[in-house]
């Protein structure tokens, strides 16, 4: 397989050729959108669907079709309300396991977070902003600092449980799962590489935040297709591409979900798509492959260009980027 044609494969499996019409759809084929930070979450999104605006994804959060949650890596993501059950029971007790030295730091005793999922069960009755969450646990005697680290810590245990999710700006009981429904790490795999294929068993033990020796004991290679560039599905297909331009925001999937980027940016270039915390700033992407950067300022888009960016293709997405604004 080309370079080329594994780049096109990645852009349709991120729907970034092909939008999604609904953010059902969206999420059933990328399956997790990183949301720590709700804009980029929505830029995210507004680069793989077309027809949609920002109140869609706000009212979806509302009414918990999509649900906002710790996931992959521990990290927060835009999640379908049918995979976020099985995902959280999956990953949760790796990202817990990982998070409790932390916790204990600042006093979050394994017997006090137990305790305190008691306690949010009980007066997590409807949807709470974080301080309104706080004043309520503390008047069921689990008292935390509201200015200090210990409620995120706190409440990002409790979303590892399953205990509670997020919305837009506020936090609400996770939804039930299906009993079953209870997928593991094989159909992580496939799931994954629907959404990012073709990669590798590396590839997916760096998106996942799993164990990389449990995710090669667990990989289902006997279901799929091997290649220079990775694993895909057997019915994995794309059109070539044609100066597709996209303007991704940071935290954005794209690069985030591998561990080797070089197929997607040139690693001379990786530095200039680095913000000072390691993560992916927002980047423009032609044809598969990362040819700059853009901000905004006053208003306007400004793209700092180091490979060929065509010109009719930028201008359509900055003013896609700017009514989605």
């Amino acid at each position: 397989m080309t370079a080329r044609r594994a780049r096109a494969l990645r852009m349709r499996a991120q729907r970034l050729t092909d939008p999604a019409r609904t953010l059902s759809e969206l999420l059933r084929d990328v399956l997790a959108v990183q949301a720590q930070d709700v804009a980029a979450a929505g830029l995210a999104v507004r680069a793989r669907t077309t027809g949609l605006c920002r109140a869609d994804l706000r009212a979806a959060l509302d009414r918990g079709d999509v649900v906002r949650t710790c996931a992959l890596r521990g990290a927060v993501h835009l999640l379908h309300r049918d995979d976020a059950a099985w995902l959280v029971a999956l990953l949760g007790p790796v990202n817990i396991a990982r998070g409790r030295p932390r916790r204990l730091e600042l006093g979050l005793t394994d017997e006090l977070c137990e305790r305190a999922l008691g306690a949010l069960r009980e007066v997590l009755t409807e949807p709470l902003t974080r301080t309104a969450l706080v004043d309520r646990l503390a008047g069921v005697g689990v008292a935390l600092d509201p200015a200090g680290p210990a409620p995120s810590h706190l409440l990002a245990y409790a979303a590892n449980r399953g205990v509670v999710c997020a919305g837009e700006t506020t936090y609400r009981p996770l939804p039930d799962p299906d009993p079953g429904h209870r997928p593991g790490l094989p159909e992580l795999a496939r799931r994954y590489l629907r959404a990012y294929g073709p990669a590798t068993v590396e590839d997916l033990a760096a998106w996942s935040g799993l164990p990389a020796d449990r995710v090669g004991a667990e990989f289902p290679s006997a279901e799929l297709v091997p290649g220079e560039h990775g694993w895909r599905l057997p019915t994995a297909d794309a059109p070539a591409l044609e100066d597709t331009v996209r303007l991704l925001g940071p935290f954005d999937t794209f690069l985030l979900g591998y561990r080797d980027r070089d197929l997607l940016l040139d690693p001379a270039h990786a530095p200039l798509v680095r913000t000072p915390g390691g993560a992916p700033a927002p980047h423009v992407v032609v044809d598969g492959r990362v040819h700059g950067t853009w901000r905004r300022r006053d208003g306007r888009v400004v793209v700092e260009q180091f490979g060929h960016i065509p010109v009719s293709e930028l201008d359509v997405e900055v003013e896609s980027v700017l009514a989605w604004s």
